[in-house]
């Protein structure tokens, strides 16, 4: 009878999407990189137009099938793991740019677009344009990296990646087809006002309240005229001071911050990392762009005086570094792989990233990182300004091998406790994974928990789209 029963669910999919792009579910959309365990469905689908969705999401609808959004899988906290069962839906054959405006600056997409595709797009069809791009992998998802909030190499002037969404189009858990924005007014996506701004209901959702098959990012003009900057910091306040100091100015693009694991790491250490006496504690990466040589060169003595007035006295040419050490190419130009995290042995990656206040970002970095080395992991930390300096990134990395079971929980351990020190110096986890989301709602204002449960039983009562978060 189940063998029955599935049999007939293959052939109803099928007959929406073809055979050749149903598939029982494998490894590859079961389990991601990271410490939370595999989950099981059924069946893969991979549709190519928005009909086929709306199709599928109506029949999952009519089987009360759960239903898993996927695209890269890379998302680096389970979101994608399905794990109530029913149907992953494989996003990546909906791979279309479907239009440029120039005038207005925005590119409406398709969720299978990737970081990749998009650049070679926008230097080929609107070289004067550009978009922000994560130390993501060049093969993930543009719309998803928007819709989960991400950061990216423009976030110190323009924030996390909702802020670049201009509007969308959903489909919902029932079926229904809903567009927000501008776009769903005129046919034109150009902002999320002046209309109320439904857009926020699938930012940050992580695909409970429907799945988004287009959406209208911003992008920006790109400066002729650029510099980037290597700059080593020799400790928390002079880290710290520096970003703040740049972020406030408003005439800089980027400054990312690794502390020395990274650099250890990226020159091929895995195991038992130590700190040298004369190595940089942090690494800042400041990227400075201007519309005409002057404004540039105004813009460098400036980045200059303020680095001296937070005691940061080296800084180098990026690009001249990279040329003198070609393992430091892969973090100058964006997208790219950052192949010492995703190979490293036993291939596990997980990380616990956060956005808060300023005045806390020192104790907050100093609690996250000892957390790290008392359970065995190097100090590694991502951070950087948000926002003009509104808020800052606290973001803690490990790597880990998957075949350690002890490793795993010790893992498992210390991303749980991460969780509850962000939160306990106000900073609110981004991307949160299925436990980090529980901690965050455990501490949440009541009223932000009812409102986020009338949410969801309006847009999916049954709790069947990407079943598990929030």
């Amino acid at each position: 009878m189940v063998f029955d029963v599935q049999t007939a669910l293959k052939d109803a999919l099928a007959a929406v999407v073809g055979a050749e792009h149903v598939d029982p579910a494998g490894p590859d959309h079961l389990e991601d990189v990271t410490e939370n365990p595999p989950g099981h469905a059924d069946f893969v689908v991979r549709p190519q137009t928005a009909d086929e969705v709306r199709s599928l999401v109506v029949l999952a609808h009519e089987r009360k099938l759960s239903i898993t959004p996927v695209v890269a899988g890379y998302n680096v906290a389970g979101l994608a793991i399905p794990r109530h069962g029913g149907i992953v839906l494989d996003l990546t054959r909906m791979n279309a740019i479907v239009e440029l405006d120039r005038e207005a600056m925005y590119v409406v997409l398709e969720p299978g677009v990737t970081f990749q595709q998009l650049k070679a797009f926008l230097d080929a069809e609107a070289p004067e344009l550009v978009y922000t791009y994560p130390f993501a992998p060049p093969f993930t998802s543009v719309m998803m990296n928007a819709l989960l909030d991400g950061l990216n190499n423009l976030s110190m002037p323009h924030g996390a990646m909702g802020k670049w969404v201009n509007g969308l189009e959903a489909v919902l858990a029932d079926g229904d087809v809903v567009r927000t924005g501008s776009g769903g007014v005129v046919d034109r996506w150009f902002a999320r006002a002046p209309v109320p701004d439904f857009s926020g209901l699938f930012v940050s959702t992580q695909g409970t309240t429907g799945v988004v098959t287009r959406i209208s990012l911003q992008l920006q003009p790109k400066p002729k005229h650029r510099r980037r900057w290597l700059a080593f910091a020799e400790d928390l306040g002079a880290a710290y001071g520096a970003m703040r100091a740049l972020a406030r100015s408003g005439s800089f693009d980027d400054c990312g911050l690794m502390t020395w694991p990274a650099a250890k790491q990226l020159f091929g250490a895995t195991r038992d990392l130590q700190k040298s006496d004369d190595e940089p504690f942090a690494y800042l990466m400041i990227d400075i762009t201007g519309a005409s040589e002057a404004e540039l060169a105004a813009r460098v003595d400036l980045g200059k005086r303020l680095l001296d007035e937070n005691g940061i006295e080296q800084r180098f040419d990026a690009d001249e570094v990279s040329r003198l050490v070609p393992a430091l190419a892969k973090m100058a130009e964006l997208p790219t792989t950052l192949d010492f995290l995703l190979d490293f042995p036993g291939g596990g990656l997980t990380w616990v990233g956060s956005y808060g206040p300023g005045d806390r970002w020192v104790e907050g970095a100093r609690a996250g990182m000892d957390l790290l080395v008392e359970h065995g992991f190097p100090p590694f930390l991502v951070a950087r300004p948000m926002d003009g300096g509104h808020f800052y990134v606290l973001r803690f990395v490990a790597n880990f091998d998957k075949g350690d079971p002890s490793e795993v929980e010790r893992v498992r351990t210390v991303m749980g406790k991460l969780a509850d020190s962000v939160l306990d110096h106000e900073y609110v986890p981004y991307k949160p994974s299925a436990d980090a989301a529980r901690r965050i709602l455990d501490r949440a204002d009541p009223g932000f928990v009812r409102m986020l449960e009338r949410v969801r039983d309006a847009f999916d009562p049954d709790r069947r789209m990407n079943p598990g978060r929030w």
